[in-house]
């Protein structure tokens, strides 16, 4: 028979204590004893201190990096970023060259369109000196509209032109600059056949007044923007 379980007796509800094996805040072990102050074998506790050691290991499941963890990755980062910034920047120089090479497609074909779309006559100069590109329309002296029906002699002549209205920017002028425009930055046009005092004329069936040909280069890399005299059709090459 078992006599009756002693109050304050671990054992009195009938539970055993389990061992704790984390660690606590300050760094002690909580482990139950083999047998209490009495000698009975009570099953009462006591804390046996196991210091941390500065420089350890962390505790698995702390949360948290150490400065030498942190140091070691910016360091992979910096090598990571070394190495790969030559293609980055040949990736990005690229871009700017194709950028500025789709102006050129974009001022010719528009220019074409409105031509065949208005019936006026509109022309397209590429600026090698300025490095820039711009649109112009014919402007009739004459109110056609509003009764008028001569031309002055001087205005067939001297062929009186304004800027056409870019149009993705309402109200400004069709001037593109690649020197103002940083997505340009070191763009170059090399050479072209449509310069301030040659530019390519388009009529009112989008026919350009002659051929030829555009080269812009950033660096080592070039690309040639072609217009075909015959069709009018617009094409880019490196």
């Amino acid at each position: 028979m078992y006599g009756r379980p002693v109050p304050g007796d671990d054992n009195s509800a009938g539970l055993v204590p389990k061992p704790v094996t984390r660690l606590d805040a300050v760094g002690e072990i909580p482990i139950p004893s083999r047998s209490g102050p009495d000698g009975g074998g009570h099953g009462m506790k006591h804390q046996a201190k196991y210091p941390l050691q500065a420089g350890a290991a962390r505790p698995w499941g702390a949360a948290g990096f150490t400065v030498m963890e942190l140091l070691i990755v910016i360091f992979m980062l910096g090598i990571m970023l070394m190495i790969s910034w030559p293609a980055v920047n040949s990736g990005m120089a690229g871009f700017r060259l194709s950028a500025a090479a789709e102006e050129v497609v974009t001022a010719l074909e528009f220019a074409q369109l409105s031509a065949m779309t208005t019936g006026n006559k509109i022309r397209v100069a590429v600026n090698s000196s300025t490095d820039t590109i711009y649109v112009r329309r014919y402007k009739t002296p004459a109110d056609l509209f509003g009764g008028g029906s001569e031309l002055a002699a001087g205005a067939v002549e001297g062929e009186t032109w304004e800027y056409m209205q870019y149009p993705l920017n309402r109200g400004t002028d069709y001037v593109i600059d690649l020197k103002t425009q940083g997505r340009f930055e070191g763009v170059d046009i090399t050479a072209t056949d449509f310069g301030a005092f040659t530019p390519v004329y388009f009529d009112a069936m989008g026919y350009p007044s002659r051929g030829g040909t555009t080269a812009l280069a950033l660096g080592d890399r070039q690309m040639v923007v072609t217009l075909d005299a015959v069709s009018g059709k617009v094409s880019v090459s490196e």
